[in-house]
């Protein structure tokens, strides 16, 4: 019989709330999804277009089609009743875009945009430029295209009624597809009539060996018009096995039935054994044979085959405590069929290292449980004296404890259980932290020393290349360590920085001092340019010389200085007490505009002419650019902030369609002397 895939199959059986506490995301049991102008208009059936011109309707099934297995799809179709002017008909279409899909109107059919796709047109129009017969017929074509002398034609066109009668007749026409996985094998059958065979591999021809794909209708006007109609029952696809958890109920499914009689042999575990779809609620495995005739008379006998599973009771969770980052492993790997736990997440191998209440629902077949774990996470304590582990004659020395996490409780060695103490001994002091984790011990040493003051000296500057002694100018049984790893009592140092030393007696008590010394270099101005200057445009130059003097026309001194209209030499002399440099440089005073021009068309065919899109740039100072490149359904297809970057026509590494596409671009510059944002619009025509 027929296959319908895991996924309708999870959604007839299984979306339910774990106990109010594991919830799971449903759809609203839509099985349908219409856009552009169609919508349902009752009965099953939706209107894709109504008789107006230039309408553009598509209707998308929920669940995918699998081309991996065979299938069997029963529906009617209505193409209004405008037989002389009326167009252009409807496409039965596989596709890999989405449930809200829709293509172009006019001859495409709807049809028009869809790559990579799969289409079986009934078309009531004839467009002499598709090679289209003149009767109402019916085609197969791949990736959008209904043109018959295109290479995207996979089987020529052949009339929808036998003679070319008209099916613009106002009636509903039943239409039967089907597919043959082994012998790649797709019919159509048109009235009861099979119209159309084709053996082609849908899967690795057209969809790169994707078996899994969104399927529905499109349909389109133009300058004619016709109201189509496709009236499709919720469940259209029809399966020959379901899967039943002992103790609980199953509703079977037959092919529709021109008499709305059937006969279900045995007659056993069935609420109603002639009905479409009566309640299984077997307790073993069985088969049941449905008889009944078909929407075109024919006396058929199907196989229905329930499959038990059986009920289970899952127990893997533990409350657990874990202890300094510890995962809790939890693996029902070969154990159950699927997994889901409370976020979503379907991992039968999974570790936990947080703490939390955690619920999961396991799956055997169709039969499932709940479980749920309580997981407690902490640390081992850790606890730290800290302060001053020496102090001078006479002084005390105060001393902190901090424990962590937040539950250890801690004690100092003589039952204190304050954050600090003070001790003016020397001792060896120790403080302990416990909770659920264990229990540490920490003990810290102070001391009692003297040491003299120690001075380097007031802060001071150096020319780079000179050297500089510091000396503290004291003896004694010291300990010295220079910041440069440098022991010794005096350090020569060459370049500027921060230095610090200290002092200690036996390395028990400390004391130091830190000087800066600012290295300075000798100006130089070599490395200033020419400078070209806009109009009423203000541009401030600066020169760093902290220490020194900057002197610009042998007038005005400072580090800044600023330019408007200003044309012809700049003279600048910079001195400080390490030497001086001067240099002259030249300033040119232009008219500044900043206009960008866009081509309206490319023809990106690699004959190196119009390949490319991007602007003509006559701005000499432009500060920012961004341009930007959309389709007619508003996709970003390029975006640049390089001015000198350009569009190829593709869209991730795929050359566009020919046809409209839309740009914007916002860029600013110096105009009369200011900054100037400006944005610009337009359409780009890209032809090949």
């Amino acid at each position: 019989m027929f296959e319908i895939t895991i996924l309708r199959l999870i959604k007839e059986r299984i979306l339910l709330t774990l106990c109010s506490i594991l919830l799971v995301f449903v759809s609203n049991g839509q099985s349908y999804f219409a856009n552009g102008n169609a919508r349902s208009i009752g009965g099953s059936c939706y209107q894709l277009t109504s008789a107006a011109n230039w309408q553009l309707g598509s209707v998308w099934y929920a669940d995918k089609l699998d081309l991996a297995k065979d299938f069997d799809l029963e529906f009617e179709l209505n193409f209004g009743n405008n037989n002389d002017n009326g167009a252009d008909g409807i496409v039965f279409v596989m596709q890999t875009v989405g449930t809200k899909a829709i293509g172009a109107s006019g001859a495409g059919i709807g049809f028009e945009g869809f790559s990579p796709s799969f289409g079986i047109e009934f078309d009531t129009w004839q467009n002499t430029n598709f090679d289209d017969m003149a009767s109402d017929h019916i085609a197969m074509f791949k990736n959008g295209s209904v043109d018959h002398k295109s290479s995207n034609s996979l089987v020529a066109a052949t009339t929808a009624i036998s003679g070319g009668a008209n099916i613009e007749d106002g009636k509903n026409h039943l239409v039967r597809i089907t597919w043959d996985f082994s012998d790649k094998r797709i019919q159509v059958y048109f009235d009861c009539v099979l119209r159309q065979t084709a053996v082609i591999d849908i899967q690795n021809r057209i969809f790169s060996g994707n078996n899994l794909v969104y399927w529905g209708f499109t349909s389109a006007t133009g300058g004619s018009n016709n109201a189509h109609l496709a009236c499709l029952s919720d469940d259209i696809i029809v399966q020959d096995t379901f899967a039943l958890c002992k103790g609980e109920t199953v509703l079977l499914n037959a092919r529709e039935s021109k008499n709305n009689s059937y006969v279900w042999t045995p007659n056993l575990y069935l609420d109603d054994g002639t009905i479409k779809n009566p309640v299984c609620s077997s307790v073993v495995p069985i088969t049941y044979f449905v008889q009944y005739t078909d929407r075109c008379g024919n006396q058929l006998r199907d196989t229905v085959d329930v499959v038990i599973d059986q009920p289970f009771v899952m127990d893997e969770g533990k409350d657990s405590l874990l202890c300094d980052g510890a995962k809790y492993l939890f693996n029902l790997t070969n154990a159950y069929d699927s997994v889901l736990w409370q976020n979503g997440n379907r991992s039968s191998y999974k570790f936990w290292d947080r703490s939390g209440y955690y619920t999961l629902r396991a799956w055997k077949g169709v039969c499932y449980d709940d479980d749920s774990f309580n997981i407690t996470t902490n640390e081992s304590p850790t606890i730290a004296i800290s302060g001053k582990n020496i102090f001078c004659e006479g002084d005390s020395v105060e001393l902190s404890v901090t424990a962590t996490p937040i539950d250890a409780v801690f004690t100092w060695m003589n039952g204190s259980n304050a954050s600090t103490y003070f001790y003016d001994k020397s001792e060896i002091v120790s403080a302990k932290a416990t909770n659920e984790c264990g229990s540490v011990e920490d003990f810290y040493g102070i001391r009692e020393v003297i040491l003299p003051d120690i001075n380097l000296g007031k802060d001071t500057l150096n020319c780079k290349g000179d050297s500089l002694l510091l000396d503290p100018k004291i003896a004694g049984p010291y300990t010295y360590r220079w910041n440069t790893s440098a022991n010794s009592s005096t350090l020569k140092v060459g370049a500027g920085g921060t230095y610090w030393l200290e002092v200690s007696e036996l390395d028990l008590c400390y004391a130091s001092d830190t000087i800066n010394v600012i290295e300075i270099n000798k100006p130089q101005l070599g490395s200033l340019s020419d400078i070209i200057l806009c109009k009423n445009e203000l541009i401030e130059i600066a020169i760093d010389n902290k220490y020194g003097m900057v002197l610009w026309n042998n007038n005005v001194e400072g580090e800044r200085y600023s330019l408007l209209n200003y044309q012809g030499k700049l003279s600048v002399k910079s001195s400080n007490e390490c030497g001086t440099d001067s240099n002259e440089i030249e300033v040119s005073l232009i008219d500044c505009y900043c206009n960008l021009l866009f081509p309206n068309a490319i023809t990106p065919n690699a004959d190196q002419l119009n390949d490319q899109f991007r602007p003509t740039v006559d701005c000499p100072k432009l500060r920012d650019f961004t341009m930007s490149v959309y389709n007619r359904w508003g996709e970003l297809l390029f975006t640049s902030t390089d001015v000198n970057k350009t569009w190829d026509g593709s869209y991730q590494d795929i050359m566009v369609m020919n046809g409209v596409y839309y740009w914007i671009a916002v860029w600013s510059g110096i105009e009369n002397g200011q900054i100037e944002r400006k944005a610009d619009k337009g359409i780009l025509h890209v032809i090949r």
